[in-house]
């Protein structure tokens, strides 16, 4: 699974001409707005729209947005402002659904008001992923640097381990989870297969992939994995990334964190199969070792080094290869073993224990009290 990862090429064909409508649901992100509305429209692909979903938002989010229609009237560009939402609908689901209900265009690309585009050829290589066959295209969204140095140190190694594993299954036709921050499927998709939406509705929402999730808070990137036509005819891009600003604060990554936990308890059967072999592996691992300890102390500890040594180095190479997707060349010629171990002491080590301390913690909290906000 991850060794086929490791041999993922850029794909060499010409530039795509696919439509594709950019899909933001952003609720009180004046001070981000500015940020992604121009690295957007500074994209190197031209052939996309725009639509903004300012879902009740009680800062200055929407006289910003008016304020960038009015100065830029020749970019394809639409802000819809949602002031009240039908009762029982959690509401990014309902203005992401308002936004894709008016995209005009057959390719749905969705991210965040606090992301941005890792570089301008984002919309290009994530329009380039699809194909007459593809469905969905899974791409990545790493977090910057956190201020806090043990929380940074924590968010970047979850970070990387998770899109290593929906990245790897997804790219196996196993695909159980996306981020929302960079996901992208075509629209017909998103509603049901008897239902053709020609116009935005104005009065009651349309029969979507959202609708046996719409009073759920999150879930609107992974438990629509759920249904067969989202998780079947999967491509992967590494090169078209979204960066996001990491929490900076604990209480911001617990916050954030109870959220991503508690929809897990929604996913279905294959998806609980599938996301838990990890953490699984782990438990049982470590269960392992306390059991053989006794008989042989340095044996153990001595193979559980290595372990964790060689899952470092699959983590080091795929983080190599997502960012340059020369990872055999890297590792040949620029001498990948350079200060490999005091990265490994300084940036890995350790983390899978405290890994399985916040699993349990934060997990069992958000499955018994699970957060009722997303924002």
């Amino acid at each position: 699974m991850i060794l086929k990862l490791f041999f993922y090429k850029k794909k060499s064909k010409l530039p795509s001409q696919k439509s594709v409508s950019v899909v933001i649901a952003a609720r009180n992100e004046a001070h981000n707005l500015e940020k992604i509305l121009t690295s957007i429209f500074q994209q190197s692909y031209q052939n996309f729209e725009l639509i903004v979903v300012n879902d009740r938002s009680e800062d200055n989010s929407l006289k910003i947005l008016k304020k960038f229609e009015v100065e830029n009237p020749t970019k394809n560009f639409a802000v819809i402002s949602i002031k009240d939402k039908p009762q029982n609908w959690n509401g990014k689901k309902y203005a992401l659904q308002k936004g894709i209900e008016t995209a005009q265009n057959e390719i749905i690309l969705l991210t965040d008001a606090d992301c941005l585009p890792k570089n301008k050829f984002w919309i290009e290589k994530m329009a380039d992923s699809f194909d007459e066959n593809t469905n969905t295209v899974v791409g990545i969204s790493l977090y910057e640097k956190s201020k806090n140095p043990f929380l940074n140190w924590f968010i970047q190694n979850e970070t990387l381990i998770t899109a290593l594993q929906y990245i790897s299954f997804a790219n196996i036709g196993m695909a159980y989870m996306g981020v929302g921050r960079n996901l992208a499927y075509k629209k017909n998709l998103f509603f049901s297969q008897n239902e053709k939406i020609t116009k935005p509705l104005l009065v009651s929402p349309p029969t979507t992939i959202f609708k046996k999730i719409s009073s759920k808070t999150g879930g609107d990137d992974d438990l629509i994995f759920s249904e067969k036509r989202f998780y079947k005819n999967v491509n992967i891009c590494l090169e078209g990334q979204t960066k996001s600003q990491a929490p900076q604060t604990f209480q911001e990554w617990i916050k954030q964190k109870r959220r991503h936990l508690a929809v897990g308890v929604q996913y279905s059967f294959r998806q609980k199969v599938i996301s838990s072999i990890y953490p699984l592996s782990i438990i049982s691992w470590y269960a392992a070792i306390f059991g053989f300890l006794i008989q042989g102390f340095y044996e153990v500890l001595g193979f559980e080094l290595l372990r964790q040594l060689f899952f470092f180095s699959i983590l080091r190479i795929f983080c190599n290869q997502i960012q340059d997707n020369s990872v055999l060349v890297r590792f040949i010629k620029e001498k990948f073993w350079k200060g490999f171990l005091k990265d490994f002491f300084t940036r890995f080590f350790g983390f899978e224990i405290v890994f399985i301390f916040y699993y349990f913690v934060v997990g069992m909290g958000a499955t018994f009290f699970p957060p009722k906000k997303w924002k």
